[in-house]
C-alpha cells in the first residue's frame, strides 16, 4: 500500500454527500448525490490517521467529516471533477439497483454534471 502525504491545514477538498430533499406531491423524500467542499482542520491519529475537514454540507449549513488518509483519492479528492465522478457513478449504480421503480426517483437529481464539463475555448 502507497504511502499518502498529509495534506496541509487549510487545503480545501471534495467529498460526495446523500442529499434527501422534498418534492411537491411527494409523500417521502427524494435522494441525490453532491459534491461538498471541505477545508482541512486537524487530524486525528489513533489506529490510523483520519483527516478532520469541516465541509459546507448539501443544504448550506456546516458539517464535519472524518476520512482516512488512505480514502484520497477514493473518497476525498483534490478537485470537484475527480468527486464529480464519484457521484456519478454512485448515481448510476443507485439507478440500476432500484431502477425497477421507475418515475420520479429514476433518473434522480444531478447537480455535479456541471463539474464534469470540460470547458471550451472560444
Amino acid at each position: 500500500m502507497a504511502r499518502v502525504e498529509r495534506p496541509e491545514i487549510g487545503t480545501e477538498m471534495y467529498a460526495v454527500f446523500e442529499h434527501l430533499y422534498s418534492a411537491q406531491n411527494r409523500a417521502g423524500p427524494l435522494l441525490e448525490y453532491c459534491v461538498c467542499k471541505g477545508t482541512v482542520r486537524g487530524f486525528s491519529t489513533g489506529g490510523y490517521t483520519e483527516v478532520c475537514l469541516a465541509f459546507t454540507g448539501p443544504d448550506g449549513f456546516p458539517q464535519p467529516g472524518y476520512y482516512r488518509l488512505d480514502d484520497i483519492g477514493k473518497k476525498l479528492f483534490y478537485t470537484a471533477a475527480e468527486a464529480a465522478t464519484l457521484a456519478k457513478s454512485m448515481t448510476e449504480k443507485y439507478e440500476r439497483t432500484w431502477g425497477w421503480i421507475g418515475a420520479p426517483e429514476i433518473p434522480m437529481a444531478r447537480p455535479w454534471a456541471k463539474l464534469l464539463e470540460v470547458p471550451t475555448n472560444g
